[in-house]
């Protein structure tokens, strides 16, 4: 059985250790405490951390290399535009208008049927997106076309026309530089008269 005094002994011992050795137990449980953070807390959400920096780059380089390609597709589109003569430019211009102009389309079509020695009767041009905007209804079939396409539909009514006047003008509204789909037609040989209705497009800008 241990005596008083090598118990006080002991106690002394212990304390004169603790004292002499204070500090450096502190400083041991203070490196303990921030390693066991670091390894808990700090380094997940640092790695975490690189992780994401390097997904963000890997993605805005996947993006600037996309836009690489888009630059340079446009450029070369611009080289090739510079490139079209001028003239096959107003061809191109006459096919698909770059606008909508009423009193242009109507004189285009009155010149058409009249140098021909034709009567134009009865002429109805309607613009697709506007008529479906007003809830209206052209009285032609309703084309599918892209978004930047505008429609127009006609209903001509021409008269002094025989069969072989009303082939011949089928043929010059077909070859002609603007675009013009023939939906429906029909001629009344007893009355010299036909009627058509055409769709002919623009260019929304």
């Amino acid at each position: 059985m241990a005596t008083p005094t090598k118990n006080i002994k002991t106690q002394n011992t212990t304390n004169i250790f603790l004292n002499d050795y204070f500090n450096i137990i502190i400083v041991l449980v203070v490196i303990f405490v921030l390693l066991l953070a670091y390894f808990a807390v700090i380094r997940p959400k640092y790695t975490q951390t690189l992780e994401a920096i390097k997904i963000n780059l890997e993605q805005q380089q996947r993006l600037y290399n996309a836009q690489q390609i888009k630059l340079n597709n446009l450029k070369a589109i611009a080289d090739l535009y510079k490139k079209i003569p001028a003239a096959d430019l107003k061809k191109f211009n006459s096919v698909l208008p770059d606008n909508y102009v009423k009193e242009r389309l109507f004189g285009e079509i009155e010149e058409i049927i009249t140098q021909n020695g034709f009567v134009l009767s009865s002429v109805s041009i309607v613009d697709q997106e506007a008529s479906e905007a007003a809830g209206g209804n052209s009285g032609s079939a309703l084309l599918t076309v892209p978004q930047n396409i505008g429609v127009i539909n006609l209903n001509l009514e021409v008269t002094a026309i025989d069969y072989t006047g009303f082939k011949n003008l089928l043929r010059t509204l077909e070859n002609n530089l603007r675009l013009f789909d023939i939906t429906e037609l029909s001629f009344i040989p007893d009355e010299n008269a036909a009627s058509f209705v055409l769709s002919t497009y623009y260019y929304k800008k």
